[in-house]
């Protein structure tokens, strides 16, 4: 099975032209409505909206079963044997959204899981670290008030996520939230932020908006703990965080939206979600970035072009001064095969005053570090069979590893689907992905939404 994911991306994709039958869809200006709700934030608010109707609130949620069994032995730093049953996570999600006055809404949303494999499997095998961050996990989602004081104004105050990037998996301009990454490769990108609080403004002014945003709020990304089949090292390692409400962080966007195009210029000064090493200082630290930034997609016919440039200024490493570093992404995605939907982005990043001592340990950072995803779909039985492969590589030849994924989903009923899929890793120069080699996944799901 070594192998499979990656086969059958590249089968899907190349499958997908004689499968459709060449059938054109729609002009993508109609399709996307000239990017007037290609924001998932979008998209998501108006469903909200409309669920809440008359009624003037509503409850919504769901449960899931899902699963891993790993095929592959292997064991964790210390020792932990993870082959079989890896997951069987019962997971609960509740959200409600209620109209406060006409101009004002409300948004409270949380979840819970339990993960039975942990007790089926013995909690003896498993460090605590595991256990607390694996077992069970509880948290207050999106929670947020928001309100338009004047037409051309609004206010939005809470927990909430900013989608900046253009990009399915990679990224560049999507600074503002971290990522649940204790499972890489499992979920997309879409599935992974963690909403941060924070105050935001918007004003409108013709086809510009401007967006400003404080953030209160010190999260960074959850990575897999020690005891982990994904953790490098047997030890753990304490990190020194920004506080709350002390080390604020900032940002701004400037957005146009025309008819077939956009683009858009953003500013951030943030903690750097990934923690390094410090000479001198037994706990990693975060530190403090500055980006700037521009973005924008571009349509024509059944394609849509996107790209992304960003400038990150202070990034620090375990010697020598701190480095800039000039990212750049591309995108383009095709529609034109019948319930196809075909998506390849590049990225690259640039470091700035290179040395090559940086590629040693524990930085393992290159001059020029690569990545490239190609994501194939396609539905099929009327829309109830979701066939989906995703690809990664880590350089343009994969020299610093690879993953794959392919999902099978299927629509029950209205409310119910069930899916299979399978993970794969392939072993790289560098970390992280040197590590992963045999970390392969068989996956399942159950999904209830009500």
């Amino acid at each position: 099975m070594r192998g499979a994911a990656l086969g059958l991306v590249v089968l899907l994709g190349l499958g997908v032209s004689a499968a459709a039958g060449g059938e054109e869809a729609d002009d993508l200006d109609d399709v996307l409505g000239a990017f007037e709700d290609e924001d998932p934030e979008f998209a998501v608010d108006l469903e909200a909206a409309e669920a809440i109707g008359e009624r003037g609130w509503d409850f919504s949620g769901s449960y899931e079963l899902s699963g891993s069994i790993n095929y592959l032995h292997h064991r964790s730093d210390t020792g932990t044997n993870y082959t079989g049953l890896q997951r069987l996570r019962n997971r609960l999600n509740l959200q409600f959204d209620a109209r406060l006055a006409e101009d004002w809404e409300l948004r409270l949303e949380g979840w819970g899981f339990y993960d039975l494999a942990y007790a089926i499997e013995g909690k003896r095998h498993y460090t605590h670290e595991v256990l607390d961050d694996y077992q069970r996990d509880a948290e207050v989602g999106e929670a947020w008030i928001r309100g338009s004081p004047h037409p051309n104004l609004d206010i939005k105050l809470g927990r909430q996520v900013v989608i900046w990037g253009r990009s399915e998996t990679l990224r560049v301009l999507d600074v503002l939230n971290p990522l649940d990454n204790r499972e890489p490769g499992r979920a997309d990108l879409e599935d992974l932020r963690l909403p941060v609080t924070m105050v935001r403004v918007d004003g409108y002014l013709g086809d510009w908006s401007l967006s400003l945003m404080g953030i209160p709020e010190m999260r960074f990304d959850k990575n897999p703990v020690v005891g982990s089949d994904f953790y490098p090292g047997s030890q753990p390692i304490g990190q020194e965080e920004p506080k709350d409400f002390q080390d604020w962080e900032a940002a701004g966007a400037l957005t146009g939206i025309f008819s077939g195009w956009d683009i858009s210029f953003h500013g951030a000064w943030y903690w750097d979600d990934q923690p390094r090493f410090q000479p001198g200082n037994p706990d990693l630290v975060h530190d403090r970035l500055y980006m700037l930034g521009v973005g924008g997609n571009f349509t024509t016919g059944s394609w849509l072009f996107k790209y992304e440039f960003g400038y990150v200024n202070g990034l620090g490493f375990s010697q020598g001064p701190k480095r800039n570093r000039f990212d750049a992404f591309a995108g383009v995605e095709y529609y034109g095969f019948s319930d196809t939907t075909i998506v390849l982005e590049v990225l690259n990043r640039h470091l700035l005053s290179y040395d090559s001592a940086l590629l040693q340990a524990p930085n393992f950072t290159r001059r020029n570090t690569q990545e490239i995803a190609l994501r194939v779909s396609r539905n099929f039985w009327n829309d109830r069979l979701h066939v989906t492969g995703v690809g990664f590589l880590q350089g343009w030849d994969a020299r610093d590893g690879a993953v794959a994924r392919i999902d099978v989903d299927y629509d029950l009923a209205d409310a119910l689907q069930a899916g299979v899929g399978l993970l794969s890793y392939w072993k790289g120069d560098l970390p992280p992905l040197s590590d992963w080699g045999r970390n392969d996944r068989i996956l399942f799901k159950f999904r209830w939404s009500f």
